[in-house]
């Protein structure tokens, strides 16, 4: 996987991430809107573990 296909996987992930928190808003939603709000927290936190572990991976092989 090259670093352009990493940066859409990322992108995609924090979009749907997005989405589902704001569709936890929508009142068809509400009886579903703490599990959207939980996968939506929870996609965002694999998103964000997903980029800090990226950039340790550039500060080591930038570092040698």
């Amino acid at each position: 996987m090259n670093g352009f296909d990493r940066q859409r996987l990322f992108s995609a992930l924090l979009l749907l991430a997005m989405a589902l928190f704001v569709s936890a808003g929508a009142p068809f939603a509400a009886r579903w809107r703490r599990q959207i709000r939980f996968a939506a927290i929870a996609g965002f936190c694999i998103a964000l573990a997903m980029a800090l572990g990226e950039i340790a991976v550039w500060l080591i092989a930038r570092g040698q």
